[in-house]
C-alpha cells in the first residue's frame, strides 16, 4: 500500500523546495555553483550502482514491482548510452567554468516512469542532475511505484558512503493534487517527466519548466506477408507485454490474409507465470500471466480477437481507412491495422496521405519493410526520430529498435503543431539533462556579438544581423549561426552494427510551410532567433512569416534583406490545417542552449538499415534533400 504524505509531510516537502530555490536565487550571474567533490563523488556512486551486484538488485526490483521482463538490456543501454551523456554533462559543465552558460539549479522535480526507469529516471535525470549540483524530488507514481523509491533508497545510501549531500535528492510520496500545487508553488523548477500526452499537457498547465517524453503510436508499414515480417510484427506488439514505449501500435499492410494474425503472427507466443521466468528464458516478448488484461467478452470496442484463448486483439480498417486515434493500451496487446491494395499501397497518393497521419500523430518509430524508394519517400515525408528499413525476406525491422550510444538517437515528440502544450523542449536521447535548464549568459552573448565573427559560410545573413538592436539577441543569432555550420552539414553516420545516419533535417518535404506568426509589436529582434534556422539554411522553402498590414517597421526591416524571405501579410493564420507548424513569435526572456533552441522548429532524429554497411541504404538516403545544410 502507497503511503501519501499527510498536511505535515507534504509541508517539510515544501519547505525543503523552498530553502532549495532560495540557495539557487542567490546564484551570481556568470558564477559557477558550488559543487566541490559532487561529479567525481557521483561518477564513483555510479558505478557501484552499475556493479554486478547492485545492477542485478535494480533488475530485480524492476522485475518483481513492474513485471519487467528484460531489464538486463536496459541496463546494458544504461551502461554505453549513459558513457556519451557523461561526456556531454563534462562539456556542459566545462562551459560554465569557461563563463559561457549557466546551469539552473532549483529543484528539479523527476516523475519516473514505469518502463525503463532505471536508465531515464535513476541515471538520466537524477545522477547527471546531482552530478552538477542540481538538487531533485523524486516524485511518486500512482501506480508501479515501489521499484522507484527502491532504486531511491539504494541511490541514498551509497550518497552516504561516497559523501555526496543528501539534500541533492529527495523523494516525495504525494498525491496528483499535491504534485500539482508542489509544481505550481515554485515556477522556476524544471519537471522531467516520461508518460502519456494526456498527462504531459495536464503538468504543462502548473509547470510552464515541463521537459516531457510522450510516447505516440509506433508504426510499421510492410508490403509483403514473409515469416520474417509476421515476427518482427510478434516482436514489436508483444514487447513486455506491449508495455513498452516503443512497442508497435500500427500496422499498414496489404489485405490481411486469412488467419494471418492468428496463426503466422500470435499463434506461437507463450505465456510464462512471471517476468523471471521471461528472464531466464530471454522471453522478452512472451506474456506474463497475471497482468490486467481483456477477455473475450470484455474487449475493447471495435477489436476482434488476433488468438484463440490469449488476451490479444486488433481492428482492421480496410481500403486504406487510417485510425482517427488510437489508445496505446498499456501492457494489452492492440493492434490497429490499416490495409489497403498492394498497389495503391506504395502509390503517392497514399504514402503522402500516410505522412500526413504520422506527422498528425507523431509516433515515436516508422518501420519500412518494403523496397527502398518506399522506404526514402516515407522517411522524407515524415517527421519522426526513430526511422528503420528492413527487408520482408530478412532482416526485417522492428519498431522496438534504437541505440543512441551508436548514433541512433532517440525522442518521444509530441506532434509538431502541439509540442508547447506538451514540453518546453523535445527530449533527445542522448543529451545532458542539465542542459534542458541552461541558459546562456546575456553578458557572454554581447560579448559574442561584439568580438565574434560569423563564418563565411552564413555571410549572407549579415544583412539580418546588422538590423538587430539588442546585443544579447545579435549575439545569440550569431550562436545560432555558428551552430548551424558545425550540425546542419547533412547527415552523419553512426558506429554501431546497423547502417545509420543521424543529423539535423528540414520539416517533412511536402507537409506545408511553418508559419513564423507576428504581431502589430513584433521587432526584427524578436523574429530573426527563430527565423534564422529557416532562413540560413535549405529550409527557407518550408517557412512563411505572416506580419500584420500594420506592422510597417517589420515589414521594412524585411523588404531590406538581399534574400527576400517569405512574407504574408495578414492578422494572423486563417488556414491552420494547410501548415505543417505555427510559431507565434514572442520576444525573448532567456537564452536556452542552441540544440534545444533549434529543435523547436526542426526535425531531429536517425534513420537506418537494419543490415550493416548497407550502401544502397547509404547512397539513396545520404543524397537526400531533406538533411538540413547551410547556405545563401
Amino acid at each position: 500500500k502507497q503511503i501519501i504524505a499527510d498536511h505535515e509531510a507534504f509541508d517539510a516537502v515544501v519547505n525543503l523546495a523552498q530553502t532549495l530555490t532560495s540557495e539557487a536565487d542567490k546564484q551570481p550571474e556568470g558564477g559557477v555553483h558550488e559543487r566541490d567533490g559532487y561529479l567525481e563523488a557521483v561518477r564513483r556512486l555510479e558505478a557501484v550502482l552499475l556493479s554486478d551486484e547492485v545492477a542485478a538488485k535494480l533488475v530485480g526490483n524492476q522485475a518483481m514491482d513492474f513485471c519487467k521482463q528484460d531489464g538486463i538490456t536496459e541496463i546494458e543501454e544504461s551502461v554505453q548510452a549513459t558513457d556519451v551523456e557523461r561526456k556531454l554533462n563534462d562539456m556542459l559543465s566545462k562551459d560554465e567554468v569557461l563563463g559561457k552558460v549557466a546551469i539552473q539549479r532549483h529543484p528539479a522535480f523527476i516523475g519516473c516512469v514505469s518502463n525503463f526507469s532505471n536508465f531515464l529516471d535513476l541515471f538520466r535525470k537524477t545522477l547527471r542532475n546531482i552530478e552538477l549540483g542540481v538538487p531533485v524530488v523524486i516524485l511518486s507514481r500512482s501506480n508501479t511505484s515501489q521499484h522507484c523509491y527502491r532504486w531511491f533508497q539504494i541511490l541514498s545510501q551509497l550518497m552516504g558512503v561516497f559523501g555526496v549531500p543528501q539534500h541533492l535528492v529527495s523523494f516525495a510520496s504525494l498525491s496528483i493534487d499535491q504534485q500539482r500545487q508542489l509544481m505550481k508553488t515554485f515556477p522556476k523548477s524544471p519537471c522531467y517527466f516520461t508518460g502519456s500526452r494526456e498527462i504531459a499537457k495536464l503538468i504543462r498547465e502548473v509547470c510552464p519548466l515541463l521537459v516531457a517524453s510522450t510516447g505516440g503510436p509506433n508504426t510499421m508499414l510492410c508490403t509483403e506477408f514473409t515469416p520474417k515480417v509476421a515476427e518482427a510484427v510478434r516482436m514489436s506488439a508483444c514487447i513486455e507485454n506491449s508495455g513498452q514505449c516503443t512497442a508497435l501500435r500500427h500496422l499498414v499492410s496489404p489485405p490481411l490474409p486469412d488467419a494471418w494474425l492468428e496463426k503466422e503472427v500470435f499463434g506461437s507466443i507463450q505465456t510464462v507465470d512471471s517476468s523471471v521466468q521471461s528472464l531466464e528464458q530471454n522471453g522478452f516478448y512472451d506474456l506474463v500471466a497475471g497482468l490486467p488484461s481483456e477477455g473475450p467478452d470484455n474487449k475493447k470496442p471495435g477489436y476482434i480477437p488476433a488468438h484463440s484463448s490469449l488476451p490479444i486483439f486488433y481492428r482492421e480498417g480496410a481500403g486504406g481507412a487510417l485510425p482517427a486515434s488510437i489508445e496505446e493500451n498499456w501492457r494489452r496487446v492492440y493492434l490497429d491495422v490499416t490495409s489497403t491494395d498492394k498497389e495503391f499501397l506504395s502509390s503517392d497518393g497514399f504514402t503522402r496521405s500516410l505522412c500526413d497521419w504520422l506527422i498528425e500523430h507523431q509516433p515515436i518509430s516508422l518501420s519500412v519493410n518494403g523496397p527502398l524508394d518506399l522506404a526514402l519517400r516515407m522517411w522524407e515525408g515524415s517527421g519522426l526520430c526513430v526511422f528503420s528499413w528492413g527487408s520482408p525476406e530478412g532482416p526485417a525491422a522492428l519498431s522496438c529498435q534504437a541505440r543512441p550510444q551508436d548514433g541512433e538517437c532517440f525522442g518521444e515528440f509530441p506532434p509538431r503543431k502541439e509540442l508547447r502544450e506538451h514540453t518546453r523542449f523535445p527530449v533527445i536521447v542522448p543529451t545532458p539533462t542539465p542542459g534542458y535548464n541552461t541558459n546562456y549568459q546575456a553578458k557572454q552573448l554581447e560579448f559574442v556579438d561584439s568580438l565574434a565573427p560569423i563564418a563565411h559560410t552564413v555571410a549572407f545573413c549579415n544583412p539580418l544581423l546588422d538590423q538587430l538592436t539588442n546585443g544579447a539577441v545579435k549575439g545569440f543569432c550569431k550562436v545560432i549561426l555558428n551552430y548551424l555550420v558545425d550540425a546542419a552539414t547533412g547527415p552523419k553516420r553512426g558506429a554501431g552494427a546497423r547502417s545509420c545516419l543521424f543529423g539535423l533535417q528540414r520539416p517533412p518535404l511536402g507537409a506545408g510551410k511553418t508559419a513564423l506568426v507576428c504581431t502589430e509589436s513584433t521587432t526584427i529582434d524578436d523574429l530573426a532567433p527563430v527565423m534564422l534556422p529557416f532562413y540560413a539554411t535549405n529550409a527557407r522553402d518550408a517557412y512563411q512569416i505572416v506580419v500584420p498590414p500594420s506592422n510597417a517597421s517589420l515589414l521594412s526591416a524585411l523588404s531590406k534583406l538581399p534574400s527576400k524571405p517569405a512574407v504574408k501579410k495578414a492578422d494572423g493564420v486563417a488556414d491552420a490545417a494547410s501548415y505543417y507548424n505555427i510559431v507565434h513569435v514572442s520576444p525573448m526572456s532567456s537564452f536556452p542552449l542552441v540544440g534545444h533552441f533549434v529543435s523547436l522548429y526542426i526535425s531531429v532524429g536517425h534513420c537506418k538499415s537494419v543490415k550493416g554497411d548497407d550502401d544502397a541504404f547509404f547512397d539513396a538516403f545520404e543524397a537526400s534533400p531533406k538533411w538540413l545544410r547551410v547556405g545563401p
